[in-house]
């Protein structure tokens, strides 16, 4: 996507929220930098399973972007950020609030460098919040939010949903900081917070009940036979989602029981009778065979993949949710097309530790010699 050609980004973050932020920012089109700790770097780059010494997960969020590896610490390298924020749009960080004060890059510092800086802070709670200064990570904040265990057993999750829904807010407020900017803005992400405003049908359900829901209590949790879950034969499970009357009567007709399309909205117990009737009828078959019977008749319903199985899917290879990069391998890609006219960009491999360091001190004003001497007091990398 081409719509941020204009936009420079430096990314003083590590780890999934901010690296995602950046990412949707760079898949749009934007020039992102990442700002990295020498001798160590963003420590997404060493997240497990790794190939050779370069994870995946560093490939795909971020890929598309250039690496400086400086010590922020020294006074050269706080010279150097300065410089890359001069020119900045965006400036991203997110480590605890305060950090960046004692190093001297808060809002008001980069601002008086950058009067048009649009600054973004991703931390637990915000910035206003003390508990922020609380560690934690994606399970501890999905924890505090409430989805860890919901709507059953706690369980290590499978998404990092806290992570990437914050990443993506923080995208989204910079996007319209840029399309109504007038003068620089401190935009605050709170990580818990974000993911809870996620919880828009719990939440509501709770809001009116006062409980928080449990499976099996209403429509969306799983009390109805029409949304619901049923395992096969195979122990796989197809998901059912027939709640239109004309989907709940197609998928009837496949599965062979038609007499019970008027218990659609029966008593509880009579749900009760259609919700096991129903499950013997999908414990009949594999998940593959109900798959093939279901697929094309309009039932409103799916076999459950494994992420595999969503990876090599026919779909996903179609609809450019994938990417190759030459050294990194395959890569989850921007999913969104728009025409016309707006391809999306060459994508390039995320970068080594610090291998632009060069390319982007020069670009600043360094030259070769300055660029080596920086390197060798340790500024650089």
């Amino acid at each position: 996507m081409s719509f941020l050609n204009d936009i420079r980004v430096v990314d003083a973050t590590r780890l999934l929220p901010g690296g995602f932020c950046t990412m949707l920012l760079s898949d749009m089109g934007a020039s992102v930098v990442k700002v990295e700790q020498p001798g160590l770097g963003d420590y997404m780059r060493s997240t497990p399973p790794t190939v050779e010494g370069v994870s995946p997960v560093h490939s795909t969020v971020n890929r598309n972007k250039l690496s400086i590896g400086v010590n922020l610490k020294s006074k050269q390298g706080k010279l150097i950020l300065h410089r890359l924020v001069r020119s900045a749009d965006v400036f991203v960080e997110g480590f605890r609030p305060g950090a960046m004060e004692r190093l001297g890059f808060s809002f008001d510092d980069v601002r008086r460098t950058n009067r048009r800086i649009i600054y973004c802070s991703i931390s637990a709670f915000g910035q206003r919040e003390s508990i922020s200064s609380t560690p934690g990570h994606d399970i501890n904040f999905q924890a505090i939010a409430g989805t860890l265990g919901y709507p059953g057993k706690a369980q290590v999750p499978l998404l990092q949903l806290s992570d990437l829904v914050s990443g993506t807010y923080a995208a989204l407020a910079i996007v319209g900081a840029i399309a109504g900017r007038k003068r620089g803005v401190h935009i605050d992400v709170p990580i818990a917070p974000s993911l809870l405003s996620w919880t828009v049908l719990p939440a509501s359900s709770y809001f009116v009940t006062g409980r928080s829901p449990k499976r099996g209590e209403s429509l969306i949790f799983g009390s109805t036979p029409y949304y619901n879950v049923y395992a096969t034969s195979d122990g796989g499970h197809v998901a059912v989602a027939a709640i239109e009357q004309e989907f709940w009567h197609n998928l009837l007709s496949v599965v062979g029981a038609p007499e019970l399309e008027e218990l659609r909205f029966g008593t509880q117990k009579e749900r009760r009778r259609v919700s096991k009737r129903l499950a013997e009828i999908f414990a009949s078959k594999t998940r593959d065979q109900w798959a093939e019977l279901l697929e094309g008749k309009e039932t409103c319903s799916s076999p459950v993949a494994s992420v595999g199985e969503a990876l090599e899917s026919a779909w996903a290879q179609r609809t450019g949710v994938l990417a190759r990069i030459p050294g990194d391998g395959r890569v989850l890609d921007w999913p969104v097309h728009v025409r016309p006219g707006r391809r999306k960009k060459r994508q390039t491999s995320a970068p080594t530790l610090g291998r632009d360091t060069g390319a982007i001190l020069s670009s600043l004003g360094y030259g070769p010699a300055e660029v080596e001497r920086l390197k060798r007091v340790g500024a650089v990398e």
